[in-house]
């Protein structure tokens, strides 16, 4: 059984990092080419297998200092790794690409390379390559890398910054105008990353020079003259900035610095170099640090710190990344953060239909002018299709739309036991699993088929202390659970009530 659960919990994992990598992919034109929300020698990178890094401070480590703590660093497979998906990309490609197969962007009708979508797109087909075996894909890869190497600029250090060379206003703001050449973190990591995979994947001694040079962006701290990414703030943490300046406030934009951070983990996969996983470490303070700034209890949260626009989007983006460092780091801060995120506000779409229990309700319509509610009474058991289940600003329930009937259009507030979608909705993974503590008593746990029938319930008698794992989160018929992976309810879902706390 235990094996079984774990199967499933792989297979839910994927899922999950596949959708995050596809919510990369169609953002990262929005991220980098459109609107969006309103050293010393110790330094050098090394090569081949990858050793033991010697623990240092991270200023011995990189030349200057930062805040850090000393996180673990899971060597992880490659379905465990960020940006992981095992969708294999069609042949044709219909996005905006050159003759050569480059990914580009089209602007006033001129095409213009895109740093962070070629990298973007390099990783995709590595991952397409991987699952296939078809080299298509992997000249389709390098195809990508090579072009970022062509266009490079070096900086005094030899590191490598690859341009963007068309203007356009940071998040559509008419005033913050980037003029060309500009550099994003965003698409070094995303460069970084692309590089030391080829490197990983081909041996092939190019792409590793280049992932090289592209670490050496990471130690190059601004402000300064010449290009730059990354900075120290005030107060002493470590920022990979995806939005250039340098007239402008670097605005700490956080799916950017995540991004970016990812690669400086790829980096170290392949080389083990003890600068790499300071600055890992350091990137990841950072996020520890400032994600209750980018927090909104009970609502989405903000794209950037000098904006503070949001973004439904961005904060999935963000609740997987969290997710993404827990099982690089496996430090249960960055999943009780993620889980912090989604309990602010889930994903919104659901299909299927809610329980109505008999009694009487308020149904609302938010968007009608004026505003509108009604009673309903119910006097049977009933289902009503919904088409979402939303967080609405300034209200604790969740709410349920309805789709069909004569309440077609009005929202139902979510009451476990009483209002609540069947089955299992807004799950997430961990990786590793969390721990599980019961209190002395008797506990029930719940199977759901893909349906959200139940198909079966255990109860158990536990002494005070016993302990499980859990693999999932999600909302169970209403009530917060998770999925037990082992212990006395292996298999089921064991709602988060009083007595049950998870680590």
């Amino acid at each position: 059984m235990r094996g079984m659960i774990r199967s499933f919990r792989a297979s839910r994992a994927r899922a999950h990092h596949a959708a995050v990598a596809l919510l990369l992919a169609t953002l990262t034109l929005a991220t980098l080419g459109a609107a969006a929300p309103a050293a010393s020698a110790s330094t050098q990178p090394s090569s081949g297998p990858r050793p033991a890094a010697a623990e240092q401070p991270a200023a011995a480590a990189v030349g200057f200092s930062f805040e850090s703590n000393a996180y673990s660093v899971r060597d992880l497979t490659p379905a465990e790794r960020p940006f992981y998906s095992p969708t294999v990309l069609s042949r044709v490609d219909n996005g905006t690409h050159d003759g050569s197969g480059v990914r580009m962007t089209l602007i006033n009708g001129v095409l213009y390379d895109h740093p962070g979508a070629a990298a973007n797109y390099g990783i995709w087909n590595l991952n397409s390559y991987r699952v296939t075996g078809d080299d298509f894909f992997l000249h389709r890869a390098e195809a990508q890398a090579q072009r970022l190497v062509d266009i490079r600029d070096v900086a005094d250090n030899g590191g490598w910054y690859y341009p963007n060379s068309y203007a356009r206003d940071r998040h559509g703001v008419a005033g913050e105008l980037v003029r060309p050449p500009w550099y994003s973190a965003m698409a070094q990591g995303l460069a970084l990353t692309l590089f030391s995979r080829l490197s990983e994947v081909t041996g092939d001694q190019t792409w590793t020079d280049a992932a090289d040079h592209t670490f050496l962006s990471y130690l190059r701290p601004g402000p300064r003259s010449g290009p730059y990414t990354v900075n120290v703030d005030g107060n002493g943490y470590y920022w990979l900035q995806e939005w250039p300046w340098p007239d402008m406030t670097p605005d700490r934009t956080l799916n950017g610095h995540t991004f970016s951070t990812f690669g400086l983990y790829e980096y170290y996969r392949l080389t083990g170099d003890s600068g790499a996983l300071a600055l890992f470490r350091g990137a990841a303070t950072t996020v520890a640090h400032y994600l209750p700034s980018f927090r909104q209890p009970g609502w989405s949260s903000c794209y950037c710190l000098t904006h503070r626009g949001t973004n439904p989007k961005y904060h999935e983006i963000h609740v997987g990344q969290l997710l993404q460092l827990y099982t690089i780091t496996g430090s249960l801060q960055f999943a009780r953060d993620a889980d912090l995120l989604e309990s602010d506000y889930p994903r919104p779409a659901i299909t299927g239909f809610i329980h109505v229990a008999p009694g009487t309700y308020t149904a609302l319509r938010f968007h009608a002018d004026p505003a509108a509610s009604r009673k309903l009474r119910v006097t049977s058991a009933t289902r009503f299709g919904v088409s979402l289940r939303i967080r609405i600003r300034g209200r604790k329930n969740l709410y349920f739309r309805i789709s069909s009937g004569s309440l077609s259009g009005w929202y139902l507030p979510e009451l476990p036991g009483r209002v609540y979608r069947p089955g299992i909705v807004a799950a997430h993974d961990y990786d590793p699993d969390r721990m599980l503590t019961f209190a002395g008593g008797s506990y029930t746990g719940f199977k759901y088929s893909s349906s959200g029938s139940t198909t079966g319930r255990a109860t158990v008698h536990v002494a005070a202390g016993t302990t499980a794992l859990a693999g999932s989160a999600a909302v169970a018929s209403g009530y917060r659970a998770v999925l037990c992976t082992d212990g006395p309810l292996t298999g089921c879902w064991v709602r988060l009530q009083k007595g049950v706390t998870l680590r």
